[in-house]
């Protein structure tokens, strides 16, 4: 993919890092218990997550939404049987309602980021991939199951009830995976995003890690 050598040519103090066959996604903080994940089954180029966390300095000078101001924890791209994939990771040490819908726009807010700045390049056209989005935590305890069903009862349109809502969706069905488009996501109503600025619609994907252990390894193939 040789957009990803522009982006090294552009932005040369960020890491592009290819990676063969296996590639580490990691939450660098000392008080984290999801420490890794690792993908493998592809070639993959790394994204310096750094380049997105660094934006947002400009964004609050600028007063925008905080939509704008978060980062996730990694970005891949890979090609497997002719398409291209960019998938967003976030690691969460706790499963809290408020936390898994957090993860989820620090996800959509490094994907609009990248997307930007991937913008620049002369090869480069955001149609051309599938965007999917990973929430890696530990399982939640049993009683929080029963407070967030009463949660969705909550008033409409409120912040709790949405919240609860897109945890459902998201960690309690089988296939514990949602897709949102842009009109879903509060924090993006009333922003004048072109159709290029934003994403279509993207998948979610909740991945639970093992009760004691502290990463996890997931074949891409099981997600495309």
């Amino acid at each position: 993919m040789p957009f990803c050598d522009d982006l090294k040519v552009l932005f040369p103090k960020y890491s592009m890092e290819y990676c063969k066959e296996t590639v580490s996604v990691k939450e660098n903080s000392s008080t984290a218990k999801v420490k890794e994940l690792i993908w493998f089954n592809s070639d993959f180029h790394k994204i310096d997550s750094t380049i997105v966390k660094d934006m947002k300095s400009f964004f609050e000078k600028a007063q925008s939404s905080d939509i704008f101001y978060l980062d996730c924890d990694g970005i891949v791209i890979f090609e497997k049987e002719g398409k291209k994939y960019m998938f967003f990771s976030e690691l969460k040490s706790t499963f809290d309602t408020s936390d898994i819908f957090h993860a989820k726009d620090q996800i959509i807010s490094s994907y609009i980021k990248i997307n930007m700045l991937m913008h620049l390049l002369r090869c480069y056209n955001c149609d051309d991939f599938v965007i999917k989005g990973f929430i890696v935590c530990l399982p939640p305890k049993q009683e929080f199951l029963r407070d967030l069903y009463r949660q969705q009862f909550l008033k409409p349109g409120s912040r709790y009830q949405a919240d609860a809502e897109f945890t459902l969706n998201l960690c309690y069905y089988k296939d514990k995976k949602t897709t949102l488009v842009p009109t879903d996501c509060f924090k993006l109503k009333g922003l004048p995003l072109g159709s290029t600025g934003i994403f279509r619609k993207m998948e979610f994907h909740y991945v639970e890690v093992p009760e004691g252990a502290s990463s996890i390894t997931l074949d891409v193939e099981k997600y495309i």
